[in-house]
């Protein structure tokens, strides 16, 4: 079976929608997880989460949910992510609200964790996007596949072989792998095009997919909800 492993959609409706449009075009049979970070960043934080609640019921606690719930996160993050999870408070009802305080902070599946950040201290919320912080996580992993998001910059990281930018790879049981998906929604590697993992479970090989979506339009809508500027700007230039 084919598990499409999303993360970071952060409110884009835009890039969700161009996800869900080569989902319904895969001939096999196929699944959703999700790393967290619906919401947050983005004008459309309600649709976009209630359409991943309605793919799947594998929906790992990412930090912009969790500080819907806990303002105390508010002067942990830079000024535009904080008026934007300001304003997303402001527009997400009880029922969302009630869903997030359910979400767990990971799942696990057969020797393999999905997890938002990182499987050592992920409420810690650590960065894995290189293979320096790769390698101490996987240190301490106890699992032999790991999915991560949280970062917005894909990359394959091994134990014994560490591999950044290879977009595909059959892995292996016998050692321990990272996988950073990137971001459905915003992503920073340099280039606009969203992107998401493909993971084969039956002969454990998985495939970084990148799609070009309508960021203008995504765009437009920031500016017309006031959210700060530099949140549209960053979808073109892929920062």
């Amino acid at each position: 079976m084919k598990i499409v492993v999303i993360s970071d959609i952060h409110g884009n409706l835009e890039a969700l929608n161009r996800v869900l449009e080569y989902i319904e075009n895969m001939e096999e049979e196929k699944r959703v997880i999700c790393l967290g970070d619906t919401v947050g960043y983005g004008p459309n934080p309600i649709e976009c989460f209630n359409i991943v609640e309605s793919l799947t019921d594998k929906i790992c606690l990412g930090n912009h949910e969790d500080s819907i719930l806990d303002t105390d996160y508010d002067y942990q993050m830079t000024m535009c992510a904080r008026e934007a999870i300001r304003w997303t408070r402001s527009i997400v009802g009880e029922e969302i609200r009630e869903t997030i305080s359910r979400l767990p902070i990971q799942t696990e599946e057969d020797n393999v964790l999905y997890v938002h950040a990182s499987p050592d201290d992920p409420m810690q919320w650590k960065y894995i996007n290189n293979a320096r912080n790769a390698y101490s996580s996987l240190i301490e992993m106890k699992h032999s596949l790991c999915f991560v998001g949280h970062s917005h910059i894909p990359g394959t990281y091994t134990y014994n072989e560490l591999q950044g930018n290879s977009n595909k790879a059959t892995l292996s049981k016998g050692d321990k792998t990272i996988v950073n998906v990137g971001s459905v929604g915003q992503p920073r590697d340099g280039s606009p095009m969203l992107s998401f993992a493909l993971f084969d479970d039956d002969n454990w090989s998985v495939e970084i997919v990148r799609l070009e979506y309508d960021y203008q339009e995504t765009m437009t809508k920031i500016e017309e909800a006031n959210l700060p500027l530099f949140l549209a700007e960053r979808l073109a230039r892929g920062v």
